[in-house]
């Protein structure tokens, strides 16, 4: 793929629940802000995100006169299947490095993405067919001007951006050191903490901050970011624990749907509120929920090597006070 750098080599692979086609988030292959434009070249795939069929193999002709990278065909209904001049793998651009996409559980159409910034904003994008997530015209909702194009630059009027539905300013989360980069997150969808259903849950690799976005109303793409504390449930595997998240590599999401969180000092997963002294409104006190984690059904009795002894817990408080308020009005 002419990987320029060292950096920006993008996060993920996935599968569409969906179609079954192969997902890859691929970045912009580094250096300071972009400086080919690869992000807006259509015949490059860095910056981009990429849509294969890795169930049916094309002959080597094929590979040879579409010029593929892998052994993979093009879905028919990848926006540029059939356009000499851009390369058909590609079904979104304009991306910085998107690091950890998820679809949402319930609703497959909400294809989301943590993109990483430059110097001011962390965005969080709905990627769509054919989407142009803006950079490097823009970081985030901002217009971004490079201090050097050797590749060339791209007219803002020359692209219809697509401006993040979520995200945040460097100054944010820490106002002397800024923010490292986003991580990108799941949509909960478990019962565990009821309060929390239905919110994007994202953070900063810094650890420092995390944040659940709410949709109002519901498929408009309008969200409403809220920063989240967290604390460590009174019945952690590790006595008097005090989570120390160090960096935030990643979220995840188990078969039951609740979240995993995986840091630098250890595995994390969300609980019952009540288990860490915070307030639910409409938490459905069940025996799962109340039992310690010893006696209580646990993902953590699978892990092995490591990892097993470093299961703590965490607990978002989400919009609890904004649910707790609509409750008693």
């Amino acid at each position: 793929m002419g990987l320029p750098y060292t950096g920006h080599h993008g996060g993920q692979i996935l599968f569409g629940p969906d179609d079954g086609y192969l997902y890859f988030m691929m970045g912009d292959g580094g250096g300071t802000a972009d400086p080919q434009n690869f992000a807006q070249n259509k015949k490059s795939l860095l910056g981009k995100i990429m849509r294969f069929d890795v169930d049916n193999i094309p002959s080597q002709s094929e590979i040879t006169r579409r010029s593929l990278w892998g052994n993979y065909s093009i879905p028919k209904d990848n926006p540029h299947a059939e356009d000499d001049d851009v390369l058909p793998e590609i079904w979104a651009s304009g991306l910085r490095n998107p690091w950890r996409c998820s679809f949402d559980s319930e609703r497959s159409s909400y294809f989301m993405c943590g993109d990483i910034g430059q110097n001011e904003y962390e965005e969080v994008d709905l990627i769509t067919k054919d989407g142009n997530y803006g950079w490097r015209v823009y970081e985030g909702p901002d217009r971004f001007v490079p201090q050097e194009s050797p590749g060339g630059n791209t007219s803002a009027n020359s692209i219809d951006p697509i401006y993040p539905v979520m995200g945040y300013r460097h100054s944010d989360v820490n106002k002397n050191e800024g923010s490292a980069s986003i991580t990108g997150g799941y949509f909960y969808r478990s019962q565990t903490d009821p309060c929390m259903y239905g919110s994007y849950l994202y953070g900063d690799l810094f650890a420092t901050a995390m944040w659940a976005g709410i949709e109002s109303p519901i498929g408009s793409g309008n969200f409403t970011s809220s920063k989240i504390p967290f604390t460590c449930a009174s019945d952690s595997p590790i006595p008097k624990f005090t989570p120390i998240l160090g960096f935030i590599f990643s979220f995840g999401q188990d078969n039951n749907e609740d979240i995993l969180l995986l840091s630098s000092s250890g595995v994390y997963r969300i609980v019952a509120p009540s288990r860490c002294n915070y307030e639910c409104a409409i938490e459905r006190t069940t025996t799962n929920s109340t039992q310690s984690p010893t006696s209580a059904p646990s993902s953590a009795k699978t892990l092995k090597g490591s990892f097993k002894n470093t299961m703590f817990f965490l607990v978002s408080t989400l919009v609890l006070l904004f649910l707790v308020s609509t409750d008693g009005m």
